[in-house]
């Protein structure tokens, strides 16, 4: 008799788990999301969906690729993903990858990166000996960026940006493609492509910060030059120069060393040193 229970009990959570598996895969969203999928991808098939914090995500295959399509709660498309194949690539990453260093590495995933309102980014993710690492490329084959696996973070999920980030962005820099997001001690950090230059932006609940940049020394003032080679400076080695932008005040933040001891100055165009 007990043996007939137990067998009863097992059949009843599989049955459970199994209603659950065909609950999820059968979850629709609103009409007006699946009419707004339909409408930017007509060509998708095995769709289905999720919803993932804020957003409904439908995951599906179009052309043999297998991609995932954010929306927001009113329809709007905000990010597709897309595994590609090395060969989907654009030709021009494929010839700067093939020419870089990590040309003799093994490759794992493959994204391409579309956000509503900016350019395309494409993902490398290679590995060689235990190490891995994230290529960051744009379609002009342009490598703007290599991150380690290790300083990935907990989440690697790529996301929509938030709204407010998301118009900030555009707005200041209209022509910019959205690289990388993270968020440390509270803030969110974005780092965008800008007129062949990669910018890091900072944000504060969703307010802007900041933007930064690296410059060489070709590019800085003469005035901030001047200071630097001053009395209090003559002594130090310049390691880099990064411009910040802030709502109140620009400046260059230099950094530099003398021996074993490292210093950082902030210097505005007219080479006067501030806070």
């Amino acid at each position: 008799m007990k043996t007939k229970v137990i067998i009863f009990m097992l059949f009843g959570i599989v049955g459970l788990l199994m209603t659950g598996c065909n609950n999820k895969k059968q979850y629709r969203p609103d009409a007006r999301i699946i009419s707004a999928m339909n409408t930017k991808y007509p060509k998708a098939t095995k769709i289905e969906w999720e919803q993932k914090h804020d957003y409904q995500v439908a995951e599906y295959y179009e052309n043999g690729v297998e991609s995932k399509a954010w929306f927001d709660k009113d329809g709007k498309w905000m990010m597709t993903e897309s595994n590609l194949k090395y060969s989907g690539l654009p030709v021009a990453i494929r010839n700067t990858f093939e020419k870089s260093m990590y040309s003799g590495w093994k490759k794992d995933d493959i994204d391409k990166i579309e956000r509503y309102g900016m350019q395309p980014v494409y993902v490398i993710e290679v590995e060689k000996e235990g190490q891995d690492v994230d290529l960051y490329f744009v379609a002009n084959g342009m490598l703007v960026k290599t991150v380690n696996g290790k300083d990935r973070g907990h989440d690697n999920d790529y996301m929509p940006l938030a709204p407010a980030i998301r118009d900030n962005v555009m707005r200041k820099y209209p022509d910019a493609s959205v690289i990388e997001t993270a968020k440390k001690g509270g803030k969110k950090y974005v780092d965008i492509m800008d007129n062949g230059r990669v910018k890091e932006l900072v944000f504060d609940n969703d307010n802007w910060v900041s933007t930064s940049w690296k410059v060489d020394k070709a590019d800085v003032p003469s005035a901030v030059m001047t200071t630097l080679r001053g009395a209090d400076y003559k002594n130090y080695t310049i390691d880099g120069i990064t411009f910040y932008e802030t709502a109140d005040h620009s400046y260059y933040q230099v950094k530099m060393n003398e021996g074993t001891k490292d210093k950082k100055v902030n210097i505005d165009a007219t080479g006067k040193v501030v806070d």
